[in-house]
Order: structure tokens, then C-alpha cells, then sequence
């Protein structure tokens, strides 16, 4: 029992730590189009550099809607239905969550291809989310297959 609750704790501050990397990483790209960010600079080199991932065309769906855009909906979405879930019980609403959450890491390899190989640069703000999405989906799954 104490270990289910260790790990819904910790899915929902993985999910947490996603959600609020989503709002940096849209305010940075909001920023970006201004000439430079508060985190990545603008004439930044090298591999860690938001604007070189944020510009690519496979960053926009339909070629309109920026990724950036998209993710602080995709973890409102995943936290509040594990919030709701998780601390109130509702069991449709936590495996709704789990999901999407699983979706959102399904994600992950071909985000950080294009990160890598596409963009020759890592964002820091994909970065986190990538990896809180990736914890957020391991603690479910140990919750899962634990209890």
C-alpha cells in the first residue's frame, strides 16, 4: 500500500515536472520568435540550443501549430486527469491518464530523433519533458504490475 502511494507521488511530480517544462518551453518559443529566449540564446552554438529544435518543420503540425503549443495542453490534460484519478479514485480517469501518458512516451524516441538528427541540437525544455513523461509512465507501470 505504501508503495502504490510512493508511486502515484511520484507519477503525478513526474507529470508535474512535464507540465511545468511545457510552460517554459512555450514561453521560451514565444521569446525565440522575438529574437532569443530567457534559457537558450539566440545566437547559442552548439549541441544545447532550443531555436535550432524549435525551427524545424517537423516542430509544426500541418505546418501552423508549433509542438510548443501543443504540450502544455497534452501534460494539463495528462496531470489533471491524474489528479483527478489518482487522488480521488476515480479508476476511469487514472487509466485515462496512464494513456496518455504512454502515448506522450511512444513520442519520445521520434522527439528526440528529430532533436538529434533533424535539428543537430537538444532542447532543455524537451528534454525535461521527455524524461518526466518517461518517469511519469515508469512509475505507472511499476504501479501496475505491482499491484
Amino acid at each position: 500500500m505504501v508503495e502504490a502511494r510512493l508511486l502515484d507521488a511520484l507519477y503525478l511530480a513526474a507529470l508535474a515536472v512535464g507540465w511545468l517544462a511545457s510552460i517554459g518551453g512555450f514561453i521560451e518559443f514565444r521569446r525565440s520568435l522575438l529574437g532569443g529566449g530567457f534559457v537558450c540564446k539566440a545566437d547559442a552554438k552548439g549541441w544545447i540550443n532550443c531555436r535550432s529544435a524549435y525551427v524545424i518543420p517537423q516542430a509544426f503540425i500541418a505546418g501552423r501549430i508549433h509542438l510548443s503549443e501543443l504540450a502544455p495542453i497534452y501534460f494539463t490534460a495528462t496531470l489533471a486527469t491524474a489528479v483527478l484519478g489518482v487522488l480521488l479514485d476515480i479508476d476511469l480517469l487514472a487509466k485515462l491518464s496512464y494513456l496518455l501518458a504512454a502515448g506522450g512516451a511512444a513520442s519520445v524516441p521520434y522527439l528526440v530523433y528529430l532533436e538529434v538528427r533533424v535539428a543537430k541540437a537538444i532542447c532543455l525544455w524537451c528534454t525535461i519533458m521527455h524524461l518526466s513523461i518517461i518517469l511519469a509512465v515508469a512509475s505507472a507501470t511499476a504501479k501496475i504490475l505491482g499491484g
